[in-house]
């Protein structure tokens, strides 16, 4: 158990709609916050997801300055603010998706019944969602019911604003924003259109045709998600068996599984910009990165890597099987004392990537430096 203030910066712990609970337990390697809203309580698991959800947040209380309609916006928000509907609004509908892809490999999903589409809505719903610097799919059911409300109001897909508004990412929490062309395409394009062109694309790169549809049809991933991953993905374009990326995030259960694979990526990637990365492989808890030199690269996503009998037999069945290679833990977190002691005695080297920023060139240095060390 921590306090908020050991594990987050100290500007963020405070907003105008919400307040970080004191006490951040951690769960399957994770930091658990909760979050105070205006709207009630929100249970975020990870820095990643929380950082989604006071991103949400923020493009609620972005609505609400809208110079045009805001009695509008007041009218959709209020009945919704501390009250017995608002929280009963957040408790039925959860958060993190449990739906997994179907099975039927022989599925016909057009952009008139794509799950996607109906989540994302109509031109108008994308066009605010972007304007708001949300993504349209959102699972959050307070920004779902302010797009579908406030979009009605959008006549013709006109502006509501004068500029969009633009999300400037939180030291520490590592959430990706979309970029430019991400944002043009979302509003131009139905995401059905969006992940069929994804879809090629991975078939070029010679992904396996299950795990393509795997991905493209998995409820844990929005389509601004899916393009997130996928911009990873090409920074690996050298990279032989890339496609593990892929298969890893098509198995995710959940909205948080689904950022800790676009985190694995963004640190591959990272990775990747430093020393030249040979092979991917994913052996277990950690996907694996073979330098060119020889080195392997431990990717670890979490938040606080606990000492569980998980983490030893994976240390312990890799440490087996590669008894005299170099080898580094680059983790985008922490890990506990006695799990700094299993590695040690391992011989596996640990580098913190640095969340925000500063620092993280030096650190993957660190990983290509402790590898040309190991050979000689």
């Amino acid at each position: 158990m921590f306090s908020v203030s050991q594990v987050l910066p100290g500007e963020i712990l405070q907003g105008s709609n919400y307040r970080l609970a004191e006490r951040v337990p951690v769960q399957e390697y994770q930091y658990v916050f909760m979050v105070r809203s205006d709207f009630g309580v929100i249970i975020a698991h990870g820095r990643h997801m929380l950082g989604l959800r006071l991103r949400e947040l923020k493009s609620i209380e972005a609505a609400g300055k809208l110079d045009r309609y805001p009695l509008v916006v007041d009218g959709i928000l209020a009945p919704l603010r501390d009250t017995e509907k608002g929280l009963d609004l957040i408790i039925n509908e959860p958060f993190e998706s449990i739906e997994r892809a179907p099975k039927a490999l022989g599925l016909m999903v057009d952009q008139y019944t794509d799950p996607a589409d109906v989540r994302a809505g109509a031109p108008a719903r994308r066009k605010l969602a972007i304007e708001l610097d949300c993504d349209p799919e959102t699972r959050n059911p307070v920004l779902k019911r302010l797009l579908d409300e406030l979009s009605l109001h959008v006549v013709g897909g006109s502006l509501l604003t004068e500029g969009a508004i633009y999300f400037i990412p939180v030291p520490g929490l590592g959430v990706l924003p979309m970029t430019a062309q991400m944002k043009e395409l979302i509003v131009n394009s139905p995401p059905s259109a969006t992940n069929s062109q994804i879809d090629r694309e991975l078939e070029a790169a010679g992904v396996e045709s299950s795990i393509r549809f795997r991905f493209r049809y998995s409820a844990a991933f929005t389509t601004a998600q899916r393009l997130q991953l996928m911009e990873q993905f090409r920074a690996l374009e050298d990279v032989h068996n890339r496609a593990a990326l892929i298969e890893v995030a098509a198995e995710a259960h959940n909205e948080a599984e689904a950022l800790s694979s676009i985190r694995k990526g963004k640190m591959l990637a990272d990775v990747r910009k430093r020393e030249p990365i040979r092979l991917l492989e994913v052996v277990g808890l950690f996907p694996l990165a073979v330098l060119n030199n020889g080195t392997h690269i431990l990717i670890c996503p979490y938040d606080y890597v606990t000492s569980t009998r998980e983490v030893d037999n994976h240390v312990d069945a890799y440490r087996a099987s590669n008894p005299s290679v170099a080898t580094v833990l680059v983790t985008a977190g922490r890990v506990s004392p006695a799990v700094l002691k299993k590695m040690e005695s391992a011989r596996i080297t640990i580098v913190e990537e640095g969340e925000e920023g500063s620092g993280r060139g030096a650190h993957l240095d660190r990983a290509g430096e402790a590898g040309h060390a190991g050979k000689r």
